[in-house]
Parts: C-alpha cells; sequence; structure tokens
C-alpha cells in the first residue's frame, strides 16, 4: 500500500509539473483541468505483485498486460490514432485468450473464442468512457473486484470443494491502489483521472479474471457481474452505430452522461446509482447462482437481466431529447 500511496504522490507532483491534464472539450464531463494517468499505480501495484509471487500468472496474459498498458499510458501523454490502438488490443486479447482452456471445449471453441475476443475489446473500451465521471469507473471496479475476491474464497463445486480460480493475492494487489485513487476521484471536483492506462489496464485485468473465473466453474452468469455500465455501453454503441456515427470518437450519449449533462444530476449521484443497482445484482448473482449448474437455468437468468437492464435503459433515454428532435429544431 505504501508504494502505490507514495506513486499515486509522485505522480501527481510529475503531472502537475509536466502539463499532464485532461482538458475539458465540449464533450468532456469535466469543467477544468485535471490531472489524467494516475492509473499507473495500477501497473505499479501488478509489477510488485510479479517481484512477490514470480510464475504465478500465466505468462501471456502478463505479457499482453504489460503491452496494452504502455500503449495505453502513451495515448495519455500524446495522440494515438484509435486503429493503432485497436490492433494492439486486439493481440493482447488473443494473448489473454490464449491461455483459456478453448481446446476443451471441442467444435464451440471457435465461435466462442471469437465471441470472446469481440467482447473482451468492447469491455476495454467501454471502461475507458466511465473515466470521465467521478467516482463512476473506481466505484464499479471495486465492487467488481471485491466480489471476485470473495468468489475465490468460497465458491465450491458440486462436491463442496473449494475453487480457487486466481491467487487472491493478485486480486487484493489491484483493490489496494484503485481504493488510493478513489481518494483523488470519488469527490465534488476530482483531482485525478484514471486515463486509458488505468481504465484499460483494470478492464484487461477484469476480462481475465471473469473468463478464468467462467471456464472454472461452468458458469456464464458471472458476466452479470459487470452488466450495469456494460449495458449502458453495449445498448449506446447499437444506438450510435444505427445512426451510422463513428462509436470510437467521446461523446455524450450514455444515458449516465445524460444524467450528468442533462438530467443535472451530479457526478457522485450517477456514480452511487449505478454502483448500488450493480451490488444488488451482484449479490443476487453470489448468493443465489453461484452454484448453479445448468446451462437452460443460466441463460434463463441472463436473458431476464439483459430484458430488464434494456427496459430500464430505454425509460432513462426516454427522460432526454431524442437527437433526430434536437437536430430538426437547428
Amino acid at each position: 500500500m505504501s508504494v502505490c500511496s507514495a506513486g499515486a504522490v509522485l505522480f501527481l507532483r510529475l503531472a502537475r509539473l509536466y502539463g499532464l491534464h485532461d482538458h475539458p472539450t465540449g464533450r468532456s464531463s469535466h469543467r477544468k483541468p485535471t490531472v489524467t494517468g494516475m492509473g499507473i499505480i495500477v501497473a505499479l501495484a501488478f509489477i510488485v505483485y510479479l517481484i512477490w509471487h514470480p510464475l504465478t500468472l500465466p505468462e501471456y496474459f502478463v505479457v499482453g498486460f504489460f503491452i496494452v498498458t504502455a500503449v495505453s499510458f502513451l495515448d495519455d501523454i500524446l495522440f494515438l490514432k484509435h486503429s493503432f490502438r485497436l490492433i494492439v488490443q486486439i493481440i493482447t486479447m488473443v494473448m489473454l485468450l490464449y491461455q483459456m482452456p478453448f481446446s476443451s471445449l471441442g467444435t464451440e471453441a471457435i465461435p466462442i473464442f471469437l465471441a470472446s475476443l469481440i467482447f473482451g475489446i468492447g469491455v476495454l473500451n467501454s471502461y475507458n468512457f466511465m473515466d470521465g465521471v467521478n467516482g463512476m469507473l473506481t466505484l464499479h471496479a471495486l465492487l467488481v473486484f471485491t466480489g471476485l475476491l470473495f468468489l475465490n474464497e468460497h465458491i465450491t463445486d458440486l462436491q463442496g470443494n473449494l475453487i480457487h480460480f486466481t491467487d487472491s493475492n493478485f486480486i487484493l494487489s489491484i483493490i489496494i491502489p484503485l481504493a488510493i485513487f478513489g481518494f483523488f476521484n470519488i469527490r465534488r471536483s476530482a483531482v485525478a483521472f484514471m486515463g486509458d492506462v488505468g481504465s484499460i489496464s483494470i478492464a484487461f485485468i477484469t476480462v481475465f479474471l471473469i473468463y478464468t473465473l467462467i471456464f472454472k466453474t461452468g458458469n456464464y452468469m458471472f458476466l452479470l457481474m459487470f452488466s450495469v455500465f456494460g449495458a449502458d455501453a453495449a445498448l449506446t454503441v447499437c444506438y450510435k452505430l444505427i445512426l451510422g456515427e463513428n462509436i470510437f470518437v467521446p461523446h455524450r450519449d450514455f444515458l449516465f452522461k445524460k444524467l450528468v449533462h442533462l438530467g443535472k444530476w451530479s457526478h457522485l449521484k450517477v456514480s452511487s446509482w449505478y454502483f448500488a443497482v450493480q451490488a444488488l445484482i451482484n449479490v443476487i448473482i453470489i448468493g443465489l447462482f453461484s452454484n448453479t449448474p445448468k446451462l437452460s437455468t443460466q441463460i434463463s437468468v441472463l436473458f431476464i437481466g439483459c430484458v430488464v437492464l434494456t427496459a430500464i435503459y430505454i425509460y432513462g433515454q426516454s427522460l432526454f431529447p431524442r437527437k433526430a428532435a434536437l437536430k430538426s429544431k437547428d
């Protein structure tokens, strides 16, 4: 913890000294230049963990993590093309998936691999959008990793044997920098943002842990553990694709951003509501369905969850003017 705390303070001073700020634009959610890139402390914690626990994590995952983190940090300092970042994300996600036992799936391996690749890339980019609202990414990530830590220590198979899908110390090593960063971010006026380096690295680790958990347990319902923002991101992307818009350009079409900019909710209020709804879902999944082996039950719960979240999203979007209506007034 002391290493991450010192790293955060040192980075804050260097960022202010060298002007590493996220300057607000017409599509930003903040109003003044704010230090960005403090998510580098997640990579620092990752390195410290590897020093104390070498050879614990799969090597391709580790290499992929550092590649995507390095490129993301460069993007915080310089502006890298969307196409280049996407290529790097695809390569590193393939490296992550290479560690998964797809060969055990037989003929289903190829379509599931491709679906996992597309889903993983979507998670990486959607996490990046959360960083603009104070507390959103931090609270969400803390909730997900805390749930994963609980599962790693308590989930059992049908015979009652504990299932450890990763090292609990690894999850704790990520929770610590998240908690430290929360001190700088979960406030009315954020002192710092994660930046691409933080949001992408957290997303990369989250995908790895969720996929590993699913392969260990065969329970796809754990995908609902980060479904609230996932539904917002996925449905908004579909909406923008229908309109023929560039999904890689920063925008305010997400429901959580409309609640801030059009609904005039405070950042922390929006983040708290998203956290509360996701926490309720996680408690239900972990408490009632963590040991559900039947695929039919899993599909049913996933379907119901998707329908409910879609209905909430549509209702929320209906509270605000449509783009077409806004354009017709111009």
